[in-house]
């Protein structure tokens, strides 16, 4: 009798036991799973560039993290930019454009915190950032030599980078890239090659 007691105390134990143990394990289940709203991020950046050339970039974006460490988006773009060219006879001509553009984007983030994988106190971590741009303008804005009546249309470049993401809250994150143009493209808007970019995200 006292066996058979022992034993219904021990079964009756270990039931209680593995069903506080699911019970934890479904709550943190619960408050580690995010909602689609907690998925959906927005920010971008704003850029400026004064001399011979003048530009001024604004790039919103939108994003979902599809995993913890993968996110694809889309942006929009808009470019105020103003060239001076000198030519050989001594002349000079200034073109203003204003560029209009969308892309799409992905990142991955390999090791999203540093100091939860090493425990080294540096929070962030390395980003890898692959960006399509489809930019509608004027290529005399680029190429003064462009002298056809289709000189309006589509410019379509591939950039690649990586960078750090600085972490500014639960949600938002400063990110760090150098981005390099793939397509170098003679009617790319960009200046240099590689570029910094330094984006928000909320």
């Amino acid at each position: 009798m006292k066996q058979k007691l022992g034993k219904s105390i021990f079964f009756s134990a270990l039931i209680l036991l593995l069903t506080s143990s699911f019970g934890a394990l479904a709550q943190e289940k619960i408050k580690e799973k995010k909602t689609f709203r907690d998925k959906i991020f927005f920010g971008g950046s704003v850029g400026m560039v004064f001399g011979t050339v003048t530009r001024v970039d604004i790039l919103p974006q939108v994003g979902m993290w599809v995993l913890p460490q993968w996110a694809i988006g889309l942006g929009g773009r808009y470019t105020f930019r103003k060239d001076r060219y000198n030519f050989i006879n001594g002349t000079s001509n200034t073109y203003k454009a204003h560029i209009w553009g969308v892309s799409g984007f992905t990142q991955i983030l390999p090791i999203p915190d540093l100091d939860k994988a090493f425990k080294i106190g540096i929070h962030g971590g390395p980003i890898f950032q692959g960006e399509w741009e489809g930019l509608y303008m004027d290529k005399r804005t680029i190429d003064p030599n462009v002298i056809n009546p289709g000189n309006k249309g589509w410019v379509h470049i591939i950039l690649a980078g990586a960078g750090y993401r600085f972490p500014l809250g639960d949600k938002a994150a400063l990110n760090l890239l150098v981005m390099w143009d793939l397509t170098n493209s003679k009617y790319s808007p960009y200046t240099t090659n590689p570029l910094l970019r330094v984006n928000i995200n909320f």
